[in-house]
């Protein structure tokens, strides 16, 4: 009460003290906005880069080009289905290894057909089937039948035909002793030594036979006796003939007798091998059948795992995930990318130059990348893409500062050539980012002492791609500003 009685009391001192208040106020609040006004200045001022000159007076021609820049190591994991994203283990920025899942595709129906698949595969390889056969049981069989097969052509050749053939037992003769035709013996004989010949690899191959065996190896063995056991059919119709043609010549009631017995020694003889024969078919014919069931079996496995995999998107190499442009349900297309992994191993940029330029540019071509950076051409297409009648090129990054290039940048590119220019007054070829032109001037921006803007007009000559030649207005001393775009003489601007 005391303090209001005082103001009443004093109301012209009062009044100054207010007013003295509201003026300091209005000063300390201009205050705050010119200081507010010279922070946000400072955040507006433009950031800009220096080139050298004389990095653009050369008298070589250029080929212009664009291209994007890559990591050496880089993949691009595209989809080969058509499905929606099941599932995404990584962000953009993580770390993956070799042979890491990055993603999944919706694959349910596959796997549940890849489980029947391989349920069906084991039946055939192990279970028994309706007919009782299986591959196993036809291995076992097929290799008892082989086993049998080599013993009984071992007593036919070894034991029935070769002592009725070249031995004599007791008082019987042999059969080659009756033989009259020269032609028809001498078959005889070269039959009967392939016969005996053949017995060693026959019985490696055979006795090398186990259960592990592949189908193709015990296979290989029923050919190799199926043909055998023909040489020794060819041999009994030999000797079958020069028996009969010995038994119409002679009237001796004894000999005819022996001739007798040697013809039902043949015949016996071709029912052994005969009925070896149709065991060997049989046994081909079952172990086949479980082959083509089994192969039947792996080749759906194989098609639906095939499948399985395009739906399960792994890194190649041990990198850095670049991009990932889908997200969880969204669905992929065959050739859509789903993600990016850039490796380590520097830089390099993928150009397409036009097509009429393709004789012009060489490996080991020298490349000025965004006017300031530099690189070599490490490879060209062969041809020139029939589609957008380009030819790609591939430049390896030279600098090791290689900040100012990011993994899916768009640069510019100018390639030397080995074709030399009449340039006699040494002009020069800027990008054309380096120059600002207006209609009617053309100049190019240094800057002072204080990191502000100079103009230099300049003469231009032609234009050529993203270059364009200066006639006049500069000197190879010169420290260019890039890019031109949105400043103006007198700015001040911060070299980066």
């Amino acid at each position: 009460m005391k303090i209001f009685s005082y103001i009443r009391s004093h109301a012209v001192l009062s009044s100054g003290i207010a007013i003295v208040a509201v003026i300091s106020m209005i000063v300390a609040g201009r205050m705050a906005n010119r200081n507010k006004v010279v922070d946000n200045s400072q955040l507006n001022v433009k950031k800009v880069s220096l080139v050298s000159v004389s990095d653009f007076r050369n008298n070589q021609s250029k080929v212009s080009a664009d291209g994007i820049v890559e990591s050496v190591s880089q993949v691009d994991l595209k989809s080969q289905i058509s499905a929606p994203i099941s599932v995404v283990n990584v962000s953009v920025g993580d770390s993956v290894s070799a042979g890491q899942t990055i993603a999944v595709l919706q694959n349910a129906d596959i796997k549940a057909q890849l489980d029947q698949a391989r349920a069906g595969l084991r039946l055939a390889q192990g279970q028994y089937t309706s007919t009782g056969v299986s591959l196993e049981s036809s291995k076992k069989n097929a290799i008892e039948t082989l086993r049998t097969s080599y013993i009984a052509a071992d007593e036919i050749i070894n034991i029935k035909i070769t002592q009725s053939l070249y031995e004599s037992t007791g008082n019987n003769p042999k059969i080659s002793t009756f033989i009259s035709d020269r032609k028809l013996s001498e078959s005889i004989r070269d039959k009967y030594l392939n016969s005996k010949g053949m017995f060693l690899d026959w019985k490696r191959v055979i006795d090398s036979l186990t259960f592990e065996s592949k189908d193709s190896e015990i296979e290989s063995a029923i050919v190799l006796s199926r043909k055998n056991f023909n040489t020794i059919n060819s041999l009994l119709d030999d000797m079958a003939l020069a028996i009969n043609d010995a038994t119409k010549g002679t009237n001796d009631a004894g000999t005819f007798a022996i001739f007798l017995t040697w013809q039902d020694m043949i015949k016996d003889t071709r029912a052994l091998a005969n009925s070896t024969m149709r065991n060997l078919t049989g046994t081909e014919s079952s172990i086949s059948s479980s082959v083509a069931q089994t192969s039947s079996a792996q080749a759906i496995v194989r098609n639906l795992e095939a499948q399985f995999a395009k739906t399960v998107i792994t890194s190649p190499i041990s990198g850095k995930i670049a991009s990932l442009p889908l997200r969880t349900g969204e669905l992929a297309q065959p050739g859509q990318l789903i993600a990016t992994v850039v490796g380590s191993g520097g830089l390099q940029i993928k150009a397409y130059a036009s097509g009429e330029d393709f004789s012009r540019i060489k490996n080991g071509a020298k490349v000025l990348i965004q006017g300031k950076i530099t690189g070599t051409v490490v490879n060209v297409a062969p041809s020139v893409n029939v589609i957008n009648k380009k030819v790609e090129i591939k430049i390896s990054v030279d600098d090791s500062n290689t900040n100012e290039l990011v993994v899916g940048q768009n640069v510019t590119l100018s390639i030397s050539t080995d074709e030399q220019l009449n340039n006699k007054n040494n002009n020069y070829s800027l990008p054309i980012q380096n120059v600002k032109i207006i209609p009617g001037d053309a100049f190019v921006y240094t800057l002072d002492s204080e990191s502000k803007i100079v103009k230099n007009p300049v003469v231009l000559g032609k234009v050529q791609g993203d270059f364009v030649e200066i006639i006049s207005g500069i000197n190879p001393d010169m420290m260019i500003v890039t890019p031109v775009y949105e400043i103006e003489e007198g700015e001040k601007v911060v070299v980066q």
